[in-house]
């Protein structure tokens, strides 16, 4: 019977917890960015074709700050930046592998990324700190390829 009360009590929580938010500010080195990814083929201005499939679906470095904390001094809200993913990387085992000619089986590493992100007005944000940016684009052509949109 305690079982059960306890269930409930945490199947009522989890229901008080859902809401939307509506705006986020992030406290002292903090920096909210897009999330965007790549799609597909880009298309250069020189008209070659960038095959971007492999990449499909995993996270442009290249992202646009939204909201930065009270002290970020170098980084504005509107700022291209490039962001370095080091700090996020999470190396995964997967099951192995097996070389049959020599029946031994071998460790599949793959290397994932994990950055903390943030659902705002149902749209999915990166959080990350302000030592994960390389270098804020100053000035940039529109038509470089897609690499920064």
């Amino acid at each position: 019977m305690l079982v059960n009360a306890l269930r409930a009590r945490q199947s009522k929580k989890k229901k008080q917890m859902a809401f939307n938010i509506k705006k986020v500010r992030p406290l002292f080195t903090g920096i909210i960015t897009t999330a965007t990814t790549y799609k597909g083929e880009v298309k250069t201005n020189g008209g070659i074709i960038l095959d971007t499939r492999k990449m499909d679906g995993s996270l442009n470095p290249y992202q646009t700050v939204v909201e930065v904390g009270n002290m970020v001094r170098e980084v504005k809200p509107g700022d291209i930046v490039k962001i370095n993913f080091k700090r996020y990387e999470k190396a995964r085992h997967l099951p192995g592998a097996i070389d049959e000619a020599e029946n031994k089986q071998f460790d599949n590493l793959s290397i994932g990324v994990e950055i903390p992100s943030i659902v705002i007005n149902d749209t999915e944000y990166l959080f990350i700190q302000v030592n994960d940016i390389e270098y804020v684009v100053e000035d940039y052509d529109v038509d470089s390829g897609g690499l920064l949109q």
